[in-house]
This record gives C-alpha cells, structure tokens and sequence, in this order.
C-alpha cells in the first residue's frame, strides 16, 4: 500500500512538468548573421547565364546574337563591419557563333564568334544579415575570331586572344555558413583590332552585355 502510494505521488508531481514539455514552443534552426564577418575568406562557384555579342565591323556592318555562357569563378573577400571588398577570376566558355551575310557583299558569308572569356576583377559591396550587394570591374580577355567566304565557298579565317574591361553589378545571397547564390549583370568591352581576312578589316570592336546567375561555397 506504501509502495503505491509513493508511485502515485510521484506521478502527480511529474504530470506538470510531461505537460509543460508537451507544449514548450518550437525551437527555429540556427541562425548565422554574416554582417558579423561571414563574407570573408576564400570561395568557389559556377555560373550559367545568357549573353548578347555584338561584332562591329566598320567595312562590313554590324553583327549582334545571343548566346550562352557558363562556367567557374573563384576568389577572396574580406569583410569589415558591413564592408565586403576583395578579388575575384572567372573562366568561361560561350556558345556565340553567327554567319550572315556580308553587309557591302552580299553573296560573301561573314562570320563571327567568340568561344572562350575570362576576367579578373576587384570587388567592393555592402552586406546586411545574409545579403551582400556589391560591384565589380577589371580586366577582360576572350578568344574571338571570325571568317569570310567567297561565293565559290573559299574561306579566309582569323582569331586572336582579345584583352578589354569589364564592369557590372550584382546580389548574393546566402543560404548557411557556406553556400551562396548569386546573380550578377556585366558588361564588357574587348577593344578595337584589325583583322584580315580576304582582305584587311579596321578596327573591328567587340562587346557583349551578360546576365548570369551562380552558386559558390565558402570555405
């Protein structure tokens, strides 16, 4: 009888405590504030995004497509109160390759591409929480060529390396301590050159306007 009555004792004392475990309020994951220093360090990424080529070519007209590009980028930031600034390099293959006619001869096919860009620039941004809005400009370089052909299907072919600026804007976002999105707008200039084909064309000038959107991982 004993026995039972300190069992029953005992269980009435622990029925408020069961019960205010019951409905003790929900616990939110962590939460990481990067304005207290989460930007910095090093990261990696991949993008994917659209890009609009334009080709001038003063003896023959202008040339403008879209296309697609994709590729890595990686860099460093260091991050001070809100201030975000750091380098940054990408590596990027794109899908630009237009033939039209010939603007001053129209039976004559002109072609132009560009297959492979690159950049290294400087950043500089503000973050608030998890949000970082920044902007960027550097130096450019793209593998760019084109051709001409004859009626009678004879080709005459040039590319080179081309070295221009680049300068643009863009918002991360991030998902945890690590994990970022981002999308980014560029513009990009690769500057004047002569090239020969049949015969010689001055200053050819390309340029192309960018929309991408990434991923990236901090470490």
């Amino acid at each position: 009888m004993r026995t039972l009555m300190v069992a029953s004792a005992a269980l009435l004392l622990a029925s408020p405590a069961l019960a205010a475990d019951k409905f003790l309020p929900y616990q939110p994951e962590p939460y990481y504030p990067m304005s207290n220093g989460g930007w910095g360090g090093q990261y990696l990424g991949a993008t994917l995004g659209g890009q609009r080529t334009r080709i001038d070519v003063p003896s023959e007209g202008t040339f403008e497509d879209n296309g697609f590009i994709g590729g890595l980028f990686a860099g460093y930031n260091v991050h001070q109160e809100n201030l975000v600034y750091g380098a940054e390099a990408d590596a990027e293959w794109s899908s630009y390759d237009q033939s039209v006619a010939c603007g001053t001869r129209a039976a004559w096919t002109c072609r132009g591409y560009v297959n492979f860009q690159g950049s290294l620039r400087a950043r500089l941004g503000v973050a608030t929480d998890s949000f970082l809005l920044y902007g960027t400009a550097g130096l450019a370089a793209a593998h760019a060529g084109g051709s001409t052909t004859s009626p009678t299907n004879v080709s005459y072919h040039d590319s080179s390396i081309r070295f221009g600026w680049t300068v643009g804007a863009g918002a991360e976002l991030a998902f945890n301590e690590n994990w970022f999105g981002r999308a980014e707008y560029r513009y990009t200039d690769l500057g004047v050159r002569d090239m020969t084909f049949d015969v010689v064309h001055s200053d050819v000038k390309v340029t192309s306007h960018a929309l991408r959107a990434g991923i990236g991982y901090r470490f």
